[in-house]
């Protein structure tokens, strides 16, 4: 019996690429095991010569799964690693796989939502509403230029951190699958998040500071003094302590709290 060839950098940049597109098969049953068998057939096709053995390879792969997509890069490469070492006759069985992407899904997933979701997602947005205010306005005889570079930066924004994860993922994945505990501590998502935590901070404060700048020429037309002034504006300042009250109770989410006391007290200050 010929052995199973090895994988060469080709299969796994092709597996990166499908990877891509891993949603795009998304089922309510199976949710990302079609997007997963899908992304994972070069390996498939490398290692197995014969349509009988890769049909049932595939098979292992069409089950359910469920990871955030980002970081599904990093499981198909556990994945392709451990298809190899069997297609080569190494002790490996269906189920041992099987085990090894359940035992990194779900980790994965609950340390990628927060930080890809909940924190980079916003922030990215709040990106591009900023550069509404930064950037020199358009000719008002023209078309305004920044109807189409904000949206650009919010895309920038978010794959300028997602998008090094979906490279690093499967390769990464391929050379640590023997050791799963140093895979997960190499990416260092929670000091991710923690600087994004930070930088959304500024950005939100920010965005506070140009909002009261253009409230200070127009929050009194009608001259009604100091009073006035002052309940108009201090909505944002209870909002500002509102938020690091809701920051100490819960410090995983300072995108939601900063938004929802922005909003508030604008809503407040337009109806004083």
């Amino acid at each position: 019996m010929t052995q199973a060839p090895s994988l060469r950098g080709a299969d796994l940049a092709k597996v990166t690429s499908r990877s891509l597109y891993l949603q795009a098969l998304f089922t309510s049953e199976r949710q990302q095991g079609p997007g997963f068998a899908f992304a994972l057939l070069p390996v498939i096709r490398r290692l197995y010569p014969g349509s009988e053995d890769r049909g049932r390879a595939l098979g292992r792969h069409l089950g359910f799964f469920g990871t955030h997509p980002v970081l599904a890069g990093y499981v198909l490469g556990v994945a392709a690693r451990l298809e190899e070492r069997r297609a080569q006759g190494g002790p490996v069985d269906e189920d041992g796989i099987e085990r090894a992407k359940r035992s990194l899904a779900s980790p994965l997933a609950a340390l990628g939502d927060p930080l890809f979701w909940v924190t980079l997602r916003p922030l990215a947005g709040l990106v591009g509403i900023l550069g509404m205010a930064f950037l020199p306005p358009a000719d008002p005889s023209g078309p305004d230029p920044r109807v189409l570079v904000c949206p650009l930066l919010a895309l920038l924004t978010y794959n300028a951190v997602a998008l090094p994860f979906r490279v690093a993922g499967v390769p990464r994945g391929y050379a640590l699958a023997d050791d799963p505990v140093t895979l997960l501590r190499s990416l260092k998502l929670a000091g991710w998040k923690q600087v994004l935590d930070r930088v959304g901070a500024f950005g939100y404060g920010t965005l506070a500071a140009l909002v009261l700048a253009a409230m200070s020429g127009s929050v009194d037309p009608l001259g009604r003094g100091p009073a006035h002034v002052a309940s108009v504006l201090a909505p944002f300042v209870l909002g500002a302590v509102g938020a690091a009250a809701g920051l100490k109770r819960w410090p995983g989410r300072g995108v939601e709290i900063a938004l929802a006391a922005l909003l508030l007290a604008l809503i407040v200050s337009t109806r004083v």
